[in-house]
């Protein structure tokens, strides 16, 4: 479903303006489309024939439109993202839907809305709950094939934290419980409590899939890759599935596999793009003619 979120403290972090200013909810719906009204199984028809994305009048942000009509959030926000790439990658997942608007194919647009709605402390306590069982700190002993792919996928993370903050990371072997150092545990919250909205979102999906607070602050610390990213969150299954295959069909290990790439994949793609300078690439409303301005068609990515 796409969600809940509020805004954070104004700042800057890695570049990313946090804004300050305080956002009411549109008083009426009249000509706007709310995406709350989309069913989360993907069963809403499609109901507009094109996306388009639009300057936000006297702001940097960009603002996604349909036939024409702006989009609000759930909680009857404004969907207005901070620039026109990633106004372009969330106008190009709605031009992608088929007969059905299918919001778990949308995760670009899941996590604006996501930055925009959802209530910041409360996902920041949330967070900080998963420390003392974050799945990067427990190990096995055997099978010894899993405890090797656990230290080659999983150590880096710890060796980050460690030698470029300082912090001491606790970890264990088998299921017995352990507490993190309570300096370690404040060094992590002000970490989360840095980010802005947008990387927040992130974190948070990131933090949802791979069961771990640590990897989401290393990717948003942009200190992984798609796939080193992707490796640890898996770790586990990755072994199971190279042990014993992969299983096929709808009962097989597909949605368990892939579910969790989309969402770090697209995570660590939302981030790249907040740090981007590109030029908008979606198709970009022009007001007074009433339609596309074939001049606003970009060929080229870049400025």
């Amino acid at each position: 479903r796409v969600g809940k979120f509020s805004l954070g403290r104004g700042m800057e972090t890695y570049g990313v303006r946090r804004f300050a200013k305080k956002i009411k909810p549109v008083p009426s719906l009249k000509g706007y489309i709310n995406v709350g009204g989309i069913k989360p199984n993907g069963q809403t028809p499609k109901f507009y024939k094109e996306a388009q994305i639009a300057r936000v009048e006297d702001s940097d942000e960009w603002t996604i439109l349909l036939d024409g009509r702006p989009i609000v959030t759930e909680d009857r926000y404004r969907l207005h993202v901070p620039n026109a790439t990633i106004a372009s990658a969330i106008a190009m997942e709605w031009d992608m839907q088929g007969e059905y608007v299918k919001p778990f194919v949308m995760p670009m647009m899941s996590l604006a809305a996501t930055a925009i709605d959802v209530d910041r402390q409360k996902i920041i306590a949330k967070l900080l709950s998963y420390m003392d069982t974050d799945s990067i700190c427990y190990r096995v002993k055997s099978p010894l094939g899993l405890a090797r792919m656990q230290k080659k996928f999983l150590d880096p993370i710890i060796k980050y934290f460690r030698e470029e903050h300082g912090l001491e990371i606790y970890t264990t072997e088998g299921i017995n419980p352990i507490t993190q150092p309570a300096e370690t545990k404040l060094k992590l919250a002000q970490f989360i409590e840095d980010t802005n909205k947008w990387e927040l979102a992130v974190l948070k999906s990131v933090a949802e899939v791979g069961y771990s607070t640590l990897l989401a602050i290393a990717v948003v610390h942009r200190k992984m890759t798609i796939k080193t990213a992707y490796n640890a969150a898996m770790a586990e299954r990755l072994y199971q599935v190279r042990k014993w295959g992969e299983v096929k069909g709808p009962y097989g290990h597909g949605i368990e596999l892939e579910y969790p790439r989309l969402h770090i994949a697209s995570g660590i793609t939302f981030l790249d793009m907040l740090d981007s300078d590109y030029a908008p690439f979606g198709k970009v409303h022009d007001p007074s003619k009433g339609k596309d301005s074939a001049k606003n068609k970009l060929s080229k990515n870049k400025k």
